[in-house]
């Protein structure tokens, strides 16, 4: 290793642990042993159970996919997708801060535990892309969350963000539809440019929320078109199971 390689690894160490130093509330319940303690652990990223590989909704730890996606009903064209955790409760509300309180530094905090969890759930990619959102959104947003968490994936890992995915129609909002409609609302809307950049490609496919998994299928289509290797879905939440929901859900 070089001596400016070491002098950046001992610099990013530094900034990390300052970063870190001193988090001890829980950002999801205000509680202690923070960023994310203990019970918010249990309660929203739930370990016990496993991803369906074809949406990541959180399912039975005995089963490989959810029942949508058994019967046909969910992504074909991703390799595999994974979620951190259940959109549920707090960490929903975690989320909507980022997303709609204008607050995108919070990804920042719980970056180191996000880019530890990634990397025991897919394999390593060449290249990070981040769901694109259309320029009149991100006019009115002023950010683009996805791309907010690619970042701290690139920090914390070391892996570089691949830019050239573009969304090219300015869809309706995928949370005012119905499961069917999501899944036609985005046909067309993203493209690749540069397409030589994709070809062959590993890459993380990074976005937010999942649902029914139809933005991560559409990124999906438009890079499959350009001779990309293999996608691998990777989302802060999506949805779980109806048999698995407790009562306190």
């Amino acid at each position: 290793m070089s001596k400016a390689s070491i002098i950046i690894n001992r610099t990013q160490e530094l900034l990390r642990s300052l970063w870190y130093k001193g988090e001890e509330v829980c950002l999801l319940c205000g509680g202690q042993d923070g960023p994310i303690c203990p019970t918010c652990i249990k309660e929203y990223f739930h370990p016990e159970l496993a991803r369906c590989q074809a949406c990541g909704k959180l399912i039975a730890r005995e089963s490989t996919y959810c029942r949508d996606c058994l019967e046909h009903r969910g992504p074909q064209a991703l390799t595999r997708v994974t979620a951190w955790g259940h959109y549920a409760g707090g960490w929903r509300d975690f989320i909507h801060r980022i997303k709609y309180q204008a607050q995108p530094r919070l990804v920042q905090k719980i970056a180191h535990l996000l880019a530890e969890w990634a990397v025991t759930q897919l394999p390593p990619p060449d290249s990070i892309v981040a769901v694109p959102m259309h320029p009149s959104r991100l006019a009115e947003r002023g950010f683009n969350q996805a791309e907010m968490i690619s970042s701290v994936l690139r920090w914390e890992l070391g892996i570089p963000l691949l830019n050239g995915l573009e969304r090219v129609l300015p869809t309706r909002s995928q949370a005012e539809l119905s499961r069917q409609e999501r899944l036609h609302n985005l046909t067309g809307a993203f493209k690749v440019r540069d397409q030589k950049n994709f070809s062959g490609h590993i890459i993380w496919l990074v976005d937010d929320v999942t649902t029914t998994g139809a933005t991560l299928e559409a990124c999906a289509q438009a890079l499959r078109a350009v001779e990309v290797g293999e996608i691998y879905g990777l989302c802060l939440a999506a949805g779980i199971e109806k048999n698995l929901v407790s009562a306190g859900d």
